[in-house]
């Protein structure tokens, strides 16, 4: 992934957690890039900017990605560093579920909060296709002007399957083969799409 980047890159960090590629990709873009960093659950998001303290090259912007704008309940992980919370679509009277804002990356981009991206890097848990289903126009932008040149995602099989779309990683490659990227499997979980 970071052989990817280049000095001066926008990257959007999604599903950003405590930070730790958030920083790596601070370091590799350098004072004139930009990262900005999607971390819904607040107590994650806090902590992801007591991290970042004093680095001014990330904006955390305390909001989930997804193919809809509103609010969705989210479930704290288990784990010390919240990396396994993710978006429910039941148990609303679970405890440790807390409710989320949750916007489209088009609305993002298009509102200004964020630049447009080089590089995006997804790690939602189970909801990659959809953040990739709410970025109709970042990926047009990409087949027209090739303004986003990769993106890294990584696909959690047994949620996906959980939520009924064992089919997503598929779904997942095709959209980004029709925008004009070559897709690679890493490994068993972590997918490279390159523009051609």
């Amino acid at each position: 992934m970071f052989e990817a980047i280049k000095p001066g890159d926008v990257i959007w960090d999604v599903g950003a957690n405590v930070g730790y590629y958030t920083r790596k990709f601070s370091d590799s873009v350098g004072s004139a890039g930009q990262v900005f960093a999607f971390e819904p659950f607040p107590a994650t998001a806090a902590r992801l900017r007591a991290e970042l303290t004093g680095v001014e090259t990330v904006t955390v912007l305390p909001v989930a990605l997804g193919a809809e704008t509103g609010t969705v309940s989210m479930r704290e992980g288990d784990d010390e560093f919240g990396a396994t919370s993710r978006i429910v679509t039941q148990g609303a009277g679970e405890s440790r579920v807390t409710r989320v804002d949750i916007a489209t990356g088009d609305s993002i981009f298009s509102r200004g909060l964020a630049a447009a991206p080089a590089i995006i890097k997804i790690d939602t848990e189970g909801f990659e296709l959809d953040v990739l289903n709410g970025m109709h126009l970042l990926l047009e932008t990409a087949l027209n002007r090739a303004t986003l040149r990769a993106v890294f995602i990584e696909a959690h099989f047994g949620i996906l399957a959980e939520r009924g779309l064992s089919a997503a990683p598929g779904r997942i490659e095709r959209r980004l083969s029709e925008k004009g990227f070559r897709n690679r499997w890493l490994d068993l979980s972590h997918l490279a799409a390159c523009r051609l």
